[in-house]
């Protein structure tokens, strides 16, 4: 048998495993499993290569590159995960919209993302020695309104997630808009990150189209010692305000209740993409640039205060009588007054080059929520009307997708939307 027939069984074998009705997965972490099918000549085929001794290599962001996160889990990785060094965010339309190959994308990526992200190959993977440093890869899925529309299950929409409106200050390109499913890749080690999604994205070829990839990166290092936020290009201390993982403000701020049952314990994202005109930011100096947002640029404490963590005091006046922070800096206009306005923040930066000598660069701004409509489209609609650092950035790209709890093993994400 040639090496095409050998490839074109191991596809046949990979879809019949995942897309049949109740079909087995093999994700467990320990033990080796390796799926035999047989060609049409009689060979038995392996679908499975067996994995290789484990390394003990050290990724070039300090961080093991052995470090593995469960794929399985009350609700996905990816979101409250501490940030990894580098993420894709993709968007994928389906290309038969029905109910059966919807199910299937969500059954092979979650078999492909247990075994990425536990250091092994997925079914079928061409490379499997690039699967061995998972460096603290995560995968997470998203669902977009037009999936619950093509496969007439708009009446399982939950009311928590809405359509995000365009905004007034917004310039958006539909190529960045929402798609059928969301991913969300992300790890400390680059190359780990461009082969797991090479192998999802091939996985589910006969299934769906790619329509926009959006590849982002952040610092490793925080802006302040013991801090977790780090800096954007312009220098910002970006991400400060965020709840904490693990805590009674984080669950209320992020995770969704329990109506609808099959997706309790999940989140809704909205992906920004915002273009910062980082030269006319550049004329800027530093004072000017500190009334605009709202902190200071050395190390991000709100004016008025003198760390980083140190609460933004919207009341406090200086000397002439005026508010420290002023009425339009961007802290206070995006401040949240209770938990259920909060939203959390996982901003990437992107940088794509230059467009007739203008730097295209800026954020992908990922911000969680449990409802939209009581924390971020109020919100952003007063950073629209009032922000003063609206003249130094434009967002060019929005999608908003539902992100379904996590799975126990032997399940698959929203396994529950198809029953």
């Amino acid at each position: 048998m040639t090496d095409h027939d050998e490839a074109k069984v191991r596809r046949v074998s990979r879809r019949g495993l995942l897309t049949a009705g109740g079909a087995a997965f093999a994700g467990a972490a320990g033990g080796v499993v390796l799926g035999r099918v047989t060609a049409p000549d009689g060979a038995s085929v392996v679908a499975e290569p067996t994995p290789r001794p484990e390394l003990s290599h050290v990724s070039p962001a300090g961080a093991s590159a052995q470090q593995t996160i469960d794929f399985y889990g009350v609700h996905q990785a990816g979101v409250d995960t501490p940030e990894q060094t580098y993420a894709t965010f993709l968007g994928l339309n389906l290309i038969s919209a029905t109910a059966q190959d919807a199910d299937s994308v969500l059954r092979i990526v979650s078999d492909d993302a247990a075994r990425l992200m536990a250091g092994r190959p997925s079914l079928g993977d061409t490379e499997p020695e690039l699967a061995e440093i998972p460096a603290r890869l995560s995968v997470t899925v998203g669902l977009g309104h037009s999936l619950f529309e093509k496969t007439g299950r708009t009446d399982r929409i939950p009311a928590y997630f809405p359509a995000i409106p365009a905004f007034s200050t917004d310039d958006l390109d539909d190529r960045w808009s929402s798609t059928d499913f969301y991913l969300q890749i992300a790890s400390d080690d680059p190359l780990t990150l461009a082969h797991a999604q090479r192998m999802i994205v091939k996985a589910l070829s006969t299934l769906t189209t790619v329509s926009w990839v959006q590849p982002g990166f952040r610092s490793p290092t925080p802006a302040n010692e013991g801090g977790r936020a780090s800096r954007n290009l312009m220098g910002q201390v970006d991400g400060t305000v965020n709840p904490l993982p693990g805590s009674a403000q984080f669950d209320t701020a992020v995770w969704t209740g329990g109506d609808p049952a099959w997706a309790a314990g999940g989140t809704v994202v909205i992906v920004r993409r915002i273009r910062m005109l980082l030269d006319e930011w550049d004329r800027m100096d530093v004072a000017a640039k500190e009334m605009v947002i709202g902190r200071r640029l050395d190390n991000g404490a709100p004016l008025g205060g003198e760390a980083e963590d140190d609460p933004v005091r919207l009341d406090v006046l200086d000397e002439s009588g005026l508010p420290v922070i002023p009425s339009s800096a961007h802290v206070r206009i995006a401040h949240a007054e209770s938990d259920e306005e909060m939203i959390l923040r996982r901003p990437y930066t992107y940088d794509a080059g230059f467009i007739d000598g203008v730097q295209d660069a800026g954020l992908i701004f990922a911000a969680y929520t449990a409802d939209p409509r009581r924390s971020f489209i109020p919100m952003q609609q007063r950073l629209a009307d009032k922000d003063a650092f609206n003249r130094w950035n434009t967002t060019i790209g929005s999608a908003t997708y539902l992100i379904p709890p996590g799975c126990a093993e032997g399940d698959y994400i929203a396994s529950g939307l198809f029953a």
